[in-house]
């Protein structure tokens, strides 16, 4: 008698076992702490972007602050107010 296997996406398991997925952490509104980043776009006082591998990060605030880029992650310090995220399949898809 034959089983059948469960259906698993490859590539979430891939993601999942070697650590590429991004993990966003909140503090109060006061520090936004995002692990596996692949680049910093943009910081500015009111504005910081980051890339990761599946979205792109938007942090707005006031006074913002980068610091403690090291090992993939980065913090992102001051007055939070609003944080979004953008697929990379959506951003392609509005250019």
């Amino acid at each position: 008698m034959k089983r059948k296997s469960p259906n698993i996406k490859f590539t979430g398991k891939v993601k999942e076992f070697m650590y590429l997925n991004s993990y966003i952490n909140i503090i109060d509104n006061k520090k936004v702490v995002i692990e596996n980043c692949k680049q910093i776009l943009e910081c500015n006082e009111v504005m910081a972007r980051v890339a990761t591998g599946s979205f792109q990060i938007e942090i707005w605030g006031k006074g913002l602050t980068l610091s403690n880029y090291c090992t993939d992650s980065v913090e992102v310090t001051g007055v939070v107010e609003s944080v979004a995220l953008t697929s990379k399949k959506q951003r392609k898809r509005d250019v």
